[in-house]
């Protein structure tokens, strides 16, 4: 996690970013913006960040790689064996570099181009781009839950700001597999904001409650599994230590 950045620094990072914009734009590349830039457009908040996540498809991210590379910008792949991000550096300021992300952390999915269907046009720097769909976003911030960072307040500021213009339908497929996640937030969002709870369509709660219902009649694995490596390294322990067999797939 970056931290944020002040004064002369922020300033510069700001300078790159905005040269990169200019690029992507100009060079007319399929690219959206996520992250902490995207969360404020959402939310209207001012988080500051330390980083801008560019992200791109699993498809067009080696074609941004190489114009980015002529365009005199250094590139390289970077932690490979997860193989979801591309590093971009300043060719003036070589200490300053951002992500080209084209896949999730968890190795759960891939962008792909209903990612850029489904984006949404906000103001970045200045520029007029594409934010990472706000459904997607949500999806992706709840499986963020380490004891030192969890991004459950980011989904309740996301409904609650976006709740009413949000494709849930859409949110429901994406989360399909991992309903649970989305019902706990849901959850938490009518625990934070109880006034608010019309955020929330009726007919997402009532899906989500059948869902519960049916589950209890469904016989527990026999043999003893975890999903909890989706979530954070912090349940590593079940797998090392009390014999639990780890899920990392989307089942």
């Amino acid at each position: 996690m970056s931290h944020a950045l002040i004064g002369k620094k922020k300033e510069e990072a700001e300078a790159f970013y905005e040269k990169l914009l200019r690029t992507l734009i100009e060079k007319n590349l399929p690219f959206m913006i996520g992250g902490t830039y995207a969360f404020n457009a959402y939310t209207g908040l001012n988080r500051p960040t330390g980083d801008i996540d560019i992200k791109s498809t699993a498809d067009d991210y080696p074609r941004i790689l190489k114009v980015l590379t002529e365009c005199g910008y250094r590139t390289e792949l970077a932690e490979i064996e997860l193989n979801w991000l591309a590093k971009v550096y300043d060719s003036e300021h070589p200490h300053l570099y951002t992500d080209i992300i084209f896949a999730e952390r968890n190795g759960l999915h891939k962008i792909d181009h209903t990612w850029l269907k489904n984006a949404r046009e906000g103001t970045v720097l200045a520029h007029r781009v594409k934010l990472e769909p706000v459904e997607d976003m949500i999806r992706s911030k709840i499986y963020v839950q380490n004891r030192d960072r969890t991004d459950s307040g980011d989904v309740v500021h996301l409904i609650l700001k976006q709740g009413a213009t949000m494709d849930w339908n859409l949110l429901l497929q994406k989360t399909e597999p991992h309903w649970e996640l989305l019902m706990a937030h849901m959850l938490f969002f009518l625990f934070v904001y109880p006034s608010e709870r019309k955020s929330i369509p009726k007919y997402v709660i009532e899906t989500l409650t059948e869902k519960l219902k049916t589950s209890t009649d469904i016989a527990c694995p026999k043999e003893k599994v975890t999903r909890g490596l989706l979530l954070s390294n912090d349940y590593q322990i079940a797998v090392s230590q009390w014999g639990y067999t780890p899920i990392t797939e989307l089942k």
